[in-house]
């Protein structure tokens, strides 16, 4: 008697279908995208900061996986991170380190976003609405992630393009650009960290209207999602 042949991993769908990935993913982001007070703590907590992007890395190993050929750009960008990170966690007073950080997580959280926008506005066949669902929140982090590195360089690009009240001179800090990318995303508007450049203006502009549609859009693919397995189920 044979046993039937295992069903086939679909590559498209390697970004979705791994559960425990995604879970991985999610911690990661959270620790990361809100954990960054930790890095005012000293130099010692910066790097463990850093070594967080561990968990990141990881999801885009186990992504890869599935099809290498089709993900190498994700290892690549990775890479790009891994340096920037190790030398900023080296050189945590060098500005040049700084960007290179920056930069690399930056292109690392991109790459991350598009593949898991896509997944959302085309996703496989058999996904489930659980998975999608932790999809939309990571993608959701990763989008402010992004304009938070985009103020940081923007920042670092031209000083003053930020006001903070709580930095008395000097450059708007790259940990104040992340809190200010998260609160425009929700629309908050507290008012405390704000863009005076004309640039720094019309990114966090992006950000909020970019943001309100990704909810929207997310909100209505996953209903869609819903109905479709119910009418599979009914079938």
């Amino acid at each position: 008697m044979t046993t039937p042949a295992a069903e086939p991993i679909d590559d498209d769908a390697a970004p979705v279908t791994r559960i425990s990935s995604l879970w991985l993913l999610l911690a990661s982001l959270v620790l990361l995208q809100f954990g960054y007070p930790v890095t005012e703590a000293g130099p010692s907590w910066t790097v463990v900061y850093l070594l967080v992007y561990g968990g990141v890395i990881g999801y885009v190993v186990l992504t890869a996986r599935a099809d290498a050929r089709r993900y190498w750009p994700l290892v690549a960008l990775a890479a790009v991170a891994i340096v920037g990170g190790t030398w900023f966690g080296l050189q945590q007073d060098s500005g040049a380190a700084q960007v290179a950080m920056l930069a690399g997580i930056g292109m690392l959280q991109l790459a991350l976003l598009i593949v898991l926008a896509a997944a959302l506005v085309k996703p496989p066949a058999h996904a489930h609405v659980a998975h999608l669902l932790l999809v939309a929140v990571c993608a959701y982090l990763l989008l402010g992630g992004v304009f938070g590195v985009a103020a940081s360089l923007v920042e670092l690009q031209s000083p003053g393009s930020f006001i903070d009240p709580t930095v008395a001179s000097g450059t708007v800090p790259w940990q104040s650009l992340f809190y200010a990318s998260y609160v425009t995303l929700a629309t908050l508007g507290f008012g405390d960290v704000v863009p005076a450049a004309s640039w720094a203006r019309s990114l966090m502009s992006l950000e909020a209207v970019v943001g309100t549609l990704f909810v929207a859009v997310v909100i209505a693919r996953l209903v869609g999602v819903a109905g479709r397995v119910k009418e599979d189920r009914t079938t």
